[in-house]
């Protein structure tokens, strides 16, 4: 943690505790809501750091120098008093607003588009769309709200050119209900690609080449917060009075980090991305005039910043070229990265990038948010060419096919990019039809195509800029390598696991050796076997073809009866799964207040906890049922965290010199949930190692390792490859039979090891890492 953050930590909780909430108070925040959803209002924070706390409490919307303007539900306005900070209430967009609406559209009838439709309208238009041009253009309904109102978007493509070999782009609007601007500008995006298909040329080849969505409406009872037939009552937040841009997923707070159940809205648009697997896109707001480009969650910049900040500027530059001064030049001239000018957490932008593999970047249109339609005209002028531009930027960069060697059938393979992805920056070919988009800033890049069961291969790959370079690439089957899954990993005495075979190739034979089990050995290629010893047992798989075999072991695979309910005591172990008092089937009790500490085993090393479940009961500032987290051998050591509703923790790993965490659980006199399950093992660091001279002369990528796959490339060399931890045991052991080598690290805790390659003239030895 950096200092200046632990200084805006200390002021917070000063504030807190010694300052009272100034303006009102939580007894009467009723009155401050009455007849409203939300509040808009303005303070002056004290630090940056201090901006990106409080942007877990309460949605900010804008940032300027240390002046915030944010938007809060009454709860969220509750939570924000506690803070004692000075506020002043602002008009909110929708105030005094009076936008002229038409209730009946023709869409070929339309000259200037200086009007907002009514809902009926706005369905009218889309279906215009469709039946106007039905050769270019789909309307799909990608969910019907409890208001009825739907979310439509317009597949835009022609049929010259197979969906095969397009990527598939999204723009989306209006996520925010009052900021409108995208409203209308993608209404008419969508206009002008199919009535100008068949008369502009630069269209033509969109459309010929790219498969463009458009949702004008991602909040349409947002938008219509007042009724089907304006818009003047519009709403950031959606029916629930949710902010929908703090809903998603998030890469580093996890699956819920507003602490609200995932929206209808939310659900229907993650769904679209898990089927259509876009590329590249942007999501249009309103409230400023800049492109805010990836990552909104966290500092650190994204493998692709040379490439984001060259497309925003092209989107910046064109806009400021076709309209007057001033436009679209908000902090770096009209480009910022999104936490450089705050964080926020559960937005859409870090969803599609980090989950979904997709370039999106948040645009922010105009300052005003419910913009006076006589303003539309001006603004498509001033984007409507940097709107272009960026779909086209979708046929940029490397593309291709990967497909199997010997069938040509299509391959759902891992496109990396060694010594440059991170975060998920990597991309995957289709499982459909085996299609890839990598899209780079100019450079030499070595290519990675990956996939379980596959030989992998490298390419090195030049690209200019506003270049294509296509690469199709056959990957080679394994000819035989073995691999498993089980059932359940964690157990109790007198339970059985069941194992399946998950090995490449095409064995004939199985040969498994079960450390513990009962049996212990097996020729069955999906065995069943009963523990009834506590430990942590090895399993191992050896498998034949009739020519060729290949034996993998997983070191500690079992963990059996080493099960631990939340309860008072102290607990020394370095593996186990670790459950509220309920266990894996049943709830917590009420009025509990337990304190559970762990400590590790071996000296030196740090106890890690990695919560594969969560949910205890929800409340905005964890009042009601709530678990906290010390770093150290009890609750008075450092506080990590306090968590309650689905807002897992995630993976906690102790920094003290004891090694150790210490949990304690409270429990009101009310409604119980599930509770949590979690995995507990150990760090080891730099315990009993002796110092290894390293070997350059094999390849082994990628360094660090974030998921299940660590590949190697040996030549020629023939022998035994280990890895071996860092306490000098051995984890892992196969022999080498292929020139490329792909091996499971999967069931290995992150951490400092070593691959050690024994040949008959030598042992090679490499330092890795396994992060998660």
């Amino acid at each position: 943690m950096k200092p200046n953050f632990i200084l805006g930590v200390i002021l917070l909780l000063i504030n807190s505790f010694l300052s009272p909430a100034l303006g009102f108070s939580q007894n009467n925040t009723y009155e401050i809501f009455l007849g409203r959803s939300e509040r808009y209002f303005r303070f002056e924070a004290q630090s940056k750091d201090q901006i990106n706390i409080l942007s877990g409490i309460v949605s900010i919307d804008r940032v300027d120098g240390l002046t915030v303007t944010a938007v809060a539900n009454r709860n969220e306005f509750e939570n924000f008093l506690k803070y004692g900070i000075p506020y002043q209430f602002i008009a909110a967009p929708n105030e005094g607003f009076e936008a002229r609406m038409l209730d009946e559209v023709d869409i070929k009838g339309i000259d200037q588009w200086d009007f907002y439709p009514t809902y009926p309208a706005y369905e009218s238009m889309m279906s215009q769309f469709q039946a106007t041009y039905p050769e270019l253009c789909t309307i799909i309904n990608i969910g019907t709200l409890a208001s009825g109102r739907k979310l439509l978007g317009a597949k835009i493509t022609s049929t010259l050119v197979s969906s095969e070999s397009k990527p598939q782009f999204l723009y989306s609007a209006t996520i925010h209900g009052d900021e409108t601007t995208g409203y209308i500008l993608s209404l008419r995006l969508i206009n002008l690609l199919l009535s100008e298909y068949n008369t502009n040329p630069k269209i033509k080849r969109l459309v010929d080449s790219i498969d463009i969505w458009v949702f004008p409406l991602a909040n349409p009872d947002g938008t219509y917060k007042g009724g089907n037939t304006n818009i003047n009552g519009a709403t950031r937040g959606n029916a629930n009075n949710v902010d929908l841009n703090r809903n998603y997923p998030d890469p580093r707070a996890g699956q819920h980090p507003d602490g609200y159940a995932w929206q209808q809205e939310t659900l229907a648009f993650m769904a679209l991305a898990d089927q259509q697997h876009f590329s590249i896109g942007a999501n249009m707001h309103g409230g400023a005039e800049v492109c805010n480009y990836p990552w909104d969650t966290w500092t650190q910049l994204a493998a692709d910043d040379a490439w984001w900040i060259n497309v925003c500027r092209q989107y910046a530059d064109t806009a400021q070229r076709y309209s007057p001064a001033g436009y679209m030049t908000y902090l770096n001239s009209g480009i910022t990265n999104g936490a450089a000018w705050y964080v926020i957490t559960g937005g859409r932008q870090d969803y599609m990038n980090y989950f979904q593999n997709c370039r999106e970047f948040t645009l922010e249109l105009s300052n005003t948010k419910l913009l006076p339609a006589a303003q539309l005209p001006a603004l498509w002028e001033y984007n409507y060419r940097s709107l272009l531009n960026y779909v086209e930027q979708a046929l940029f960069g490397i593309k291709g096919k990967v497909t199997n060697s010997i069938t040509g059938q299509p391959v759902h393979a891992r496109v990396t990019i060694q010594g440059y992805d991170n975060n998920n920056s990597h991309v995957f070919s289709s499982p459909v039809h085996g299609g890839y988009f990598r899209y780079l800033a100019p450079g030499t890049y070595n290519v990675t195509f990956s996939a379980p069961c596959y030989e992998e291969i490298t390419h090195s790959i030049t690209l200019a800029n506003r270049q294509t370079v296509f690469k199709n690439v056959q990957l080679t089957p394994i000819i035989l390598q073995a691999a498993f899954t089980s059932s359940a990993p964690n157990i109790q005495i007198g339970q059985t696991v069941s194992f399946s075979d998950a090995s490449c190739g095409s064995a004939t034979s199985w040969l498994w050796s079960f450390a513990g089990g009962s049996p212990a050995t097996s020729t069955l290629r999906n065995p069943q076997v009963t523990y009834n010893t506590q430990g942590a047992f090895s399993v191992s798989l050896a498998v034949n073809d009739g020519v060729n075999s290949h034996t993998l072991l997983k070191p500690d695979y079992v963990s059996v009866g080493l099960n631990f309910a939340m309860a008072n005591g102290t607990i020394t172990t370095c593996a186990g799964l670790f459950t509220d008092s309920g266990g894996l089937t049943g709830n917590y009790s009420s009025n509990e207040n337990y304190t559970m500490t762990f400590l590790p085993t071996v000296a030196g090393a740090k106890i890690q906890v990695t919560f594969n479940s969560f949910d205890v009961e929800p409340n905005q500032t964890c009042n009601y049922d709530r678990l906290k987290v010390y770093n150290g051998t009890s609750i008075t050591a450092p506080l990590i965290g306090t968590y309650c509703g689905t807002q897992s923790p995630g993976t906690i790993v102790a920094s003290n010199l004891a090694g150790a965490l210490t949990f304690q659980f409270i429990s009101d006199a009310s409604l119980n949930k599930s509770g949590w399950s979690a995995t507990i093992s150990c760090q080891y660091q730099g315990v009993g190692v002796s110092i290894l001279q390293e070997d350059n002369s094999f390849k082994l990528f990628p360094n660090p390792v974030k998921e299940g796959n660590l590949f190697l490339e040996c030549g020629q060399v023939q022998g035994e490859v280990r890895i071996i931890n860092l306490i000098g045991q051995t984890v892992y052991c196969q022999k080498l039979n292929t020139n490329y080598q792909q091996l499971d690290v999967s069931f290995l805790q992150p951490g400092l090891y070593f691959l050690s390659i024994e040949s008959e003239k030598r042992v090679m030895t490499r330092r890795f890492e396994i992060i998660r």
